[in-house]
């Protein structure tokens, strides 16, 4: 395509010529001058036009006789005013399909769910994509089902208790880790609020810095953390309602049960065996037991690596059959430009655990669970820029599908918890009027909806969590 303009005001000659497969745009000038012709040319990069796009995991789990929603904001590109709208279609009946969330309270095995991203400027479809459906029956099972999680601060916050412990969705659930569950005895996770996937690949030796069973150093060897932590996880069991601060409480409170193993005084394994290790945080350095006594050594002596055989040994806990994954947010969600994120090493580490959790239990099935892939409103109290974070998370959940979708036969499921997310109800919201009175004077009784909680839909834990416990039901 080429333009020309003329300006016999200007006596010149421009020309612009779209190079549309590079999405370049070259600008060619001519200055008319009485002593000839000056050619300047010179180039210009710009950037290919934003395209919206929708992506969905090629399986969806469902539960019978429950409102399973679809969300449209976490499966989107990005939810802005542009003329781009989600329709839903496929064999599945729906009892709602509204503009932002499509509802299937009836699920059917087999059934399909069509997205189409369509554009209202020309009605074109921009593109369609299907899923197919496997539901999971609510309430059945006669045998126990071992499953663990491991994530972050939503595993930390149990976002799974109320479908997998309170509605009686999964009976007979054996939850299987180090922390126990709050409210529910007998129920562990491996949930650390903060923490990224290369948390899961890193030795924790600090007080306030939760022990981490998975990462250990090859060989006979075994690491069972620091002193210090174990003192003050057993100082926290014994004395829960002193004044502690919010680290201690938080990083340590969930490990009573591991900390009666530990020296409530010293921290030290009570019992202890040849080749344990431990860190000694007063001695500041990491010590071996060699049958009668502890030794000092260096951490580079080992070769370290994450080993879920070597956890569950060493723990004594049951294999899990199910093994779900729930990290993604801390790792991604503040990366300052979500078009150029480098997934790569995630990718590497979350294949290496995997491989080690499908070594140790080889007829186990890993779940990956998409983490949130919307975080509410701009207004939010902490002044989150939660746009920026849905574009960050959304590419996030784009890679997730693109590498680990369709990979059943590698015992390797995707479960989407995050489109049960409602980006503007399901958060919880300030009732703090010094940020939610729209001025210093106003005298009305309206006021700024904030959120507050970032980026934790509390009110949409529930909900979260009933893919998992459709997941659970239909391969127990």
């Amino acid at each position: 395509m080429k333009l020309i303009f003329l300006s016999s005001f200007l006596f010149g000659l421009v020309s612009i010529s779209l190079a549309k497969s590079s999405h370049k745009i070259f600008f060619y000038e001519n200055e008319i001058r009485d002593t000839g012709i000056v050619t300047t040319t010179f180039n210009k990069e710009v950037k290919p036009a934003f395209a919206n796009d929708i992506c969905l995991p090629s399986t969806l789990y469902m539960l019978s006789d429950v409102q399973n929603d679809i969300f449209v904001e976490p499966l989107i590109k990005r939810w802005r005013p542009y003329n781009d709208v989600v329709r839903f279609s496929g064999t599945s009946e729906y009892q709602r399909t509204l503009q932002r969330v499509a509802t299937i309270n009836s699920p059917v095995s087999g059934g399909t769910v069509i997205l189409s991203l369509i554009n209202e400027d020309e009605f074109d479809t921009v593109k369609t994509i299907t899923s197919k459906i496997v539901v999971g029956k609510k309430g059945v099972g006669n045998d126990s089902i071992p499953v663990s999680i491991i994530g972050d601060s939503f595993t930390n916050g149990a976002f799974f208790s109320d479908a997998l412990l309170v509605k009686g969705y999964v009976p007979k659930i054996q939850m299987i880790g180090l922390r126990d569950v709050v409210g529910f005895p007998g129920q562990f996770d491996e949930g650390r609020g903060g923490w990224t996937l290369n948390s899961y690949f890193s030795v924790t030796n600090r007080r306030t810095q939760s022990y981490n069973g998975f990462w250990q150093p090859d060989g006979d060897y075994k690491y069972w953390g620091a002193t210090a932590f174990w003192k003050l996880a057993n100082d926290v069991r014994i004395k829960p309602d002193s004044n502690w601060t919010f680290d201690e409480k938080y990083f340590t409170g969930r490990y009573g049960s591991c900390s009666l193993k530990f020296d409530p005084s010293t921290g030290y394994k009570l019992r202890a065996e040849k080749n344990d290790l431990m860190f000694d945080n007063a001695l500041n350095h990491y010590l071996k037991y060699d049958g009668k006594k502890w030794i000092q050594i260096d951490y580079k002596d080992f070769n370290w690596s994450f080993n879920y055989g070597k956890y569950i040994s060493m723990w004594k806990l049951k294999a899990p059959l199910i093994l779900a994954e729930f990290l993604g947010l801390n790792d991604f969600l503040d990366k300052e430009n979500p078009a150029r994120i480098d997934f790569s090493n995630w990718n590497k580490q979350m294949e290496i655990v995997i491989s080690s959790y499908l070594k140790a239990v080889p007829n186990g099935k890993f779940v990956l669970m998409i983490p949130s892939s919307t975080n509410g409103i701009l207004d939010n109290a902490p002044g989150d820029f939660t746009i920026k974070q849905n574009a960050c998370m959304w590419e996030t959940r784009r890679n997730i599908i693109e590498k680990f979708d369709a990979r059943e036969s590698e015992q390797i499921y995707i479960v989407d918890a995050a489109i049960a997310i409602d980006n503007l109800n399901g958060y919880n919201f300030s009732k703090n009027s010094a940020i939610t009175k729209p001025y210093s004077e106003y005298s009305g009784s309206g006021n700024i909806d904030v959120q507050a909680g970032n980026s934790h839909p509390y009110p949409n834990y529930p909900t979260m969590g009933i893919s998992l416990a459709a997941f659970i039901q239909a391969y127990r």
